[in-house]
């Protein structure tokens, strides 16, 4: 199961992925970190998410020396992704397994393994792997410690438990909803989890947490935690809409979805499940089926609750997923072993579930889709070092910048006034309304300029470097026609 897992990770790890906005500041972080400064964004210190993967991430830089763009420093940090992905896959195997079978876990890990929406996650540097790997991690040790017997052996469990809890959440702090809430909920759902057993947990959880605020405090920058903790916790709940789904007025999530169901579709139907799925299991007589169900419902909620109200980021699905493959083979068992005449319907489900999952997981993983690397790739090799380029999106300004002759300049009179004589694009970004330009600079540059590159990917669309007309350009701006951006506060 494992080797299955790393083979659909580590194959075409730099290549099937394009390069992610949050990839690339993670890696400038983790950069950081590393050189003994604190972390900061743009000079100003950085507290929206916790330090544990970026400072994990440090870690492998300072031992391996690896060094150079934060770009660069992304696409070699993903083989590190890959392989605490292909240990995820092993740790819900062996959650299964105690819980519904062998079978079942074998199912469960290969869909797993294959899954291509967790294979997109694994196969970047985000924080969602490393994190989830904790999740599941610290609920395979509290379920060994509910099922041992009290003593000094149990105490140890609950304590490893609670510390690799505090872990998950000094990585990303959301995954307080996937551990601390969950285990909370047991103490009363049924009395599923001792009252003492959940206070030893909880209280190991909190201290990875306490110790990076202590660091905070010790700093003096306590008051700049408060400020970004408070606007990220907004975000969360959708009050400030900033990044998602959500937050780009005439984008449509259904029509995002249903454009992405060929890629993602099994995806998408274990989202789907996993609140269904942990109320199932919630129900269980057993007392570890239940720690499990309830994980899965708040995890499940959460997805559910940022599609509709809150920040919508695709990233938040991840764990979500992680929650489902371990709640429905469960669910289904309990569904057989209460209606066996229903095991027939359950294993062609299963089947077909797996089969789909191992073709999708093919498809992400021969992709090609690196059109930034490409892009700037071919911008060094080919273009006068005299070029100016523009570069219009945001995943642009934080995966090629600083270089020189290149900035962001995302409108018509930003261009002719910074002299640029290219400009880069990708379109499924900017079309949809996630980059610095506007949609109608596309337009514009495909009636008035030449593409001397492009790459057509999934993820960004065409990444096009344009050949602008100066004449053309100056024409349009004298007459009026700005295109002025639509984020990002430049002219």
């Amino acid at each position: 199961m494992g080797w299955l897992a790393v083979v659909f990770r580590v194959f075409g790890v730099q290549r099937a992925n394009d390069v992610f906005i949050d990839e690339v500041t993670y890696a400038d972080i983790a950069q950081q970190i590393a050189e003994g400064r604190m972390p900061s964004l743009s000079g100003t210190p950085f507290f929206l998410h916790p330090p544990g993967s970026y400072a994990f991430n440090a870690l492998i830089i300072r031992v391996l020396g690896l060094e150079g763009h934060p770009m660069d420093l992304a696409l070699q940090l993903r083989w590190v992704n890959s392989f605490l992905g292909a240990l995820t896959v092993v740790v819900c195997f062996l959650l299964v397994r105690r819980l519904a079978g062998l079978v079942p876990a074998a199912i469960a890990g290969t869909i797993l393994a294959s899954d291509p929406f967790v294979l997109r996650m694994d196969g970047r540097l985000m924080m969602e792997t490393p994190a989830g790997l904790a999740v599941l991690t610290g609920w395979l040790l509290a379920l060994w410690a509910l099922g041992s017997k009290l003593g000094r052996g149990r105490m140890w469990l609950e304590i490893s438990a609670g510390l690799v809890f505090g872990i998950a959440i000094v990585m990303k702090d959301m995954t307080a909803v996937f551990t601390v809430v969950p285990l909370l909920a047991a103490v009363f759902w049924r009395r599923t989890v001792p009252l003492l057993a959940a206070l030893r947990i909880l209280g190991c959880s909190i201290v990875p947490y306490l110790i990076y605020l202590s660091v905070i405090a010790a700093n003096g920058l306590f008051s700049q935690f408060l400020d970004q903790k408070s606007v990220g916790v907004l975000r969360m709940v959708g009050a400030v809409q900033m990044t998602g789904f959500n937050s780009v007025p005439g984008v449509s999530l259904t029509d995002r979805l249903l454009d992405m169901a060929g890629r993602f579709g099994t995806s998408y139907l274990l989202l789907g499940l996993s609140v269904v799925a942990g109320f199932v299991v919630a129900l269980s007589p057993q007392v570890e089926r239940r720690v499990i169900g309830l994980f899965s419902v708040f995890t499940g909620s959460v997805g559910v609750y940022s599609v509709f109200f809150g920040a919508a980021e695709e990233q938040f699905g991840y764990c979500v997923v992680l929650a489902a493959l371990v709640s429905i083979p469960i669910a289904a068992a309990m569904v057989v072993t209460c209606r066996p005449r229903l095991r027939g319907a359950v294993a062609t489900a299963a089947v077909l579930m797996t089969v789909v999952s191992l073709f999708l997981g093919v498809q992400a993983r021969s992709v090609v889709d690196d059109g930034l690397v490409r892009a700037r790739d071919w911008m060094i090799a080919v273009l006068p070092e005299s070029s100016k380029v523009g570069l219009t999106s945001v995943t642009g300004e934080f995966a090629l910048l600083p270089h020189q002759g290149w900035e962001v300049l995302p409108s018509l009179k930003s261009l002719r006034d910074g002299n640029a004589d290219f400009v880069l694009t990708q379109g499924r970004p900017l079309s949809e309304g996630y980059g610095f330009a506007a949609p109608e600079l596309l337009g514009w540059l495909q009636d008035n300029a030449q593409p001397v590159f492009t790459f057509t990917g999934p993820t960004s669309g065409d990444t096009v470097v344009w050949r602008l007309d100066r004449a053309r350009l100056d024409a349009a701006v004298d007459g009026g026609l700005v295109i002025p951006p639509v984020t990002g506060g430049y002219p």
